[in-house]
């Protein structure tokens, strides 16, 4: 990170639940010296004890800060009730105990194992010529490839979640959460388009349906979203609100799929249509105008899609898409029967926050 800063660029790092990812953006002429880097990370890594020990405190902590948080806490139990069986059970931050019992050893154990070219998608985007730039990969990464154990991702086996479930669960949280998912298909499938319009229509912002009905006319809660998390082998499409101790949570619940239930019956009006699909287009054209975002989708097609040329092709899915497709869609998924609710309430109720529920609601009845 020092060298790249010192030219002028910018490097990240992240891990999510199919990937790791490490970005790097440079002046063209310094091209050389991020190849050297990257190629150096698959051989020499440097790993004692005294920095495993930091970076593990670091990734406790935010572990503890994300468990800490009630949203934060709902999802991650939500997503091992609803991915039970399968890897997405747990959340790149791992469990606790896991964290608590990693090694240096195996850290160094895995680092041996994946870090090779054999399990590397290397994306360049810039000003170079083709036939140079694979010379010089070639040179550098040629020659690493004995050093891997495995060259053949492992072998993930996905569950279809045809069950539906219903959890509740105490927690020393001062308000409630509820949150209501349904099975969504991986993020390469034909749906994702239209899944993705239909979440911008339910709860994309303070000015839909869901943030619209369960906040401000109903004042069922205080906060209500959604999102979908389509990954590379399966997907989840869910809401989610936060209320206080005094409203039922069978009332919020009712609430949030009688959103969905009115979209299945009659689709969404020309407005939100085109406001959503104007936003939608905005945003992925946008994406076009900075390397790094350009960089950042190729990748993600090629590796969590399977085909890198995906993400342009999702731009002509988006512009033909139609109402009619749009119902189909929210009636395939938002099923019933395979709803997965999760209620985590708190422990002890909080009077102040009881007390200040029903006057918020009376006074907002009132207005």
């Amino acid at each position: 990170a020092n060298r790249i800063n010192s030219i002028g660029g910018h490097c990240n790092a992240f891990t999510a639940e199919d990937v790791t990812v490490y970005m790097n953006s440079v002046p063209r002429n310094y091209l050389d010296m991020v190849l050297d880097l990257e190629s150096d990370r698959m051989r020499n890594l440097t790993l004692d004890e005294s920095l495993f020990q930091t970076e593990r405190r670091v990734i406790i902590e935010e572990y503890h800060t994300y468990m800490n948080n009630p949203v934060g806490k709902a999802f991650l139990e939500f997503r091992q009730e609803f991915f039970k069986g399968h890897p997405y059970n747990t959340s790149p931050l791992g469990k606790l105990q896991d964290l608590q019992d990693l090694t240096v050893e195996k850290c160094r154990n895995y680092y041996d194992q994946w870090y090779a070219p054999e399990n590397v998608v290397l994306v360049i985007v810039g000003d170079f010529d083709e036939t140079t730039i694979l010379s010089r990969v070639a040179d550098r990464f040629g020659n690493l490839s004995s050093k891997a154990k495995s060259s053949v991702s492992p072998v993930v086996t996905t569950n279809e979640i045809p069950h539906s479930s219903r959890k509740k669960q105490k927690v020393d949280f001062d308000v409630p959460v509820l949150i209501v998912g349904y099975p969504a298909p991986p993020s390469s499938h034909e749906d994702a388009v239209a899944l993705e319009i239909l979440q911008m229509v339910i709860s994309g912002g303070e000015s839909s349906r869901l943030y619209r009905e369960v906040v401000r006319k109903q004042s069922l809660a205080v906060m209500a979203s959604g999102m979908n998390q389509l990954l590379k082998y399966s997907g989840i499409s869910m809401f989610f609100a936060i209320f206080t101790p005094d409203v039922r949570a069978a009332n919020v619940e009712a609430a949030i799929v009688e959103q969905m239930k009115k979209i299945q019956a009659e689709g969404i009006t020309d407005a939100e249509m085109e406001k959503v699909k104007n936003s939608s287009l905005t945003g992925r054209t946008f994406e076009l105008y900075t390397i790094d975002n350009i960089c950042h989708r190729i990748g993600h097609s090629e590796c969590i899609e399977g085909d890198y040329r995906l993400w342009v092709e999702r731009l002509e899915a988006l512009k033909k898409l139609d109402r009619d497709h749009l119902i189909d869609v929210a009636r395939k998924y938002w099923d019933d029967s395979k709803c997965h609710v999760l209620h985590l309430q708190p422990r002890a109720i909080n009077p102040l926050l009881f007390a200040g529920g029903i006057l918020r609601r009376l006074f907002s009845k009132r207005g």
